[in-house]
């Protein structure tokens, strides 16, 4: 949520100023930005129980496994594919498949 942080540190600072209303964090939030839509009462719970456990409202690092198929590598690859028109989307998905198990095994 790196692109919404200044954003989610208003609401959890409405949030505290009106005495952890959530109702009256809502009608805040609506009386300052008038055309966008109101966050759910569960966001601003779950940004306002972030704040208070790790003083921040950015998300949590995640656990598992990281996505691969972000790679700069094969995002580079897509590029220069799409900069020749002339190679059909068969042709590219066959050269991405021998490409990307190449990168996987790695």
């Amino acid at each position: 949520m790196d692109k919404n942080t200044s954003q989610e540190r208003e609401i959890v600072t409405i949030f505290i100023e009106h005495n952890s209303s959530i109702i009256a964090t809502q009608r805040k939030l609506c009386q300052k930005y008038p055309n966008r839509p109101v966050p759910h009462k569960t966001t601003i719970d779950r940004l306002h129980a972030n704040f208070r456990q790790y003083d921040t409202t950015a998300d949590r690092p995640r656990s598992g496994r990281q996505r691969t198929s972000r790679k700069a590598e094969n995002v580079a690859l897509v590029r220069d594919s799409a900069a020749s028109p002339e190679t059909s989307i068969r042709t590219r998905g066959t050269h991405f498949r021998t490409q990307f198990k190449a990168n996987f095994e790695n």
